[in-house]
């Protein structure tokens, strides 16, 4: 890469993700600098961090700022890596294949969906009317979203090394648990604890609807037997029975207390 590029790509860089001083207003500034002081990893420059708040709802009936869209598209892979890394250090002596399955439990919408609750990141996303009351179906991908678009900004903004101090604080603790074998796939766990106790296999009943928004909701039910054990929603079919399976599982184990931990 000649040095001629480098500048121009840089240029495109704060171009896309940094909205100008002007446009953004002084209450959206003060919560901004707010959240700020309560994250692991502070910014720098607080225009990143205002475009990893702005939902495209948001920027939808406030033209003058940049949606986190293109930051979320950015920090999915930079939440993978990150975590894929963190992952191979931790669980030097685990296969590949038991690693993934690791990563792909952390990195699903569930978890960084619980990452961004556990940072305040729905007290201060910047949502449109539509979306303002973060309704239940919508709430865990519109967090999960806006997670990736915060270490996007924080890489955009300090690098990556500020990257990766920041996802292995906010992922440290769900890392550790998987020492103590927390579960990784409810769905394999649930049919090896029903086949285990009970001798019965899950069954699931799921249906669709279209949302306000006009996207698709899952909503899953798990039977046992013909016993309801748990509901589950997400924005797609695998994730509503993933999360349906969550439920049920640990319904189930509560009537059936003698579990042993599930393999990886």
């Amino acid at each position: 890469m000649t040095d001629s590029v480098r500048p121009t790509r840089r240029t495109a860089i704060h171009r896309i993700v940094v909205p100008k001083d002007d446009f953004t207003s002084a209450i959206v500034m003060e919560r901004t600098e707010e959240f700020n002081k309560t994250l692991p990893v502070p910014f720098k420059n607080l225009r990143y961090l205002v475009v990893a708040l702005t939902h495209s709802s948001f920027a939808s009936e406030h033209h003058s700022y940049t949606s986190n869209e293109k930051l979320e598209f950015v920090g999915d892979g930079v939440v993978n890596f990150i975590v894929a890394k963190l992952l191979f250090l931790e669980f030097p002596d685990v296969r590949e294949g038991d690693l993934s399955k690791m990563r792909a439990a952390l990195v699903k919408e569930q978890g960084m969906y619980e990452r961004a609750l556990e940072l305040g990141l729905d007290r201060y996303l910047l949502l449109g009317k539509g979306e303002d009351k973060l309704r239940e179906e919508r709430k865990p991908a519109i967090l999960a979203d806006g997670f990736e678009a915060l270490v996007a900004a924080i890489y955009f903004d300090s690098g990556m090394h500020a990257a990766e101090k920041f996802v292995s604080i906010v992922f440290h603790k769900a890392i550790g648990e998987l020492h103590n074998g927390a579960v990784l796939d409810h769905k394999t766990a649930l049919q090896e604890e029903t086949q285990r106790s009970v001798r019965l296999l899950p069954s699931y009943d799921t249906e669709v609807a279209r949302g306000e928004d006009g996207s698709d909701v899952f909503t899953s039910l798990v039977y046992i037997g013909s016993v309801p054990y748990g509901e589950g929603r997400g924005s797609s079919k695998k994730k509503a029975e993933e999360d349906a399976a969550r439920a049920a599982l640990e319904a189930f184990v509560s009537e059936h207390p003698h579990r042993g931990e599930p393999g990886l």
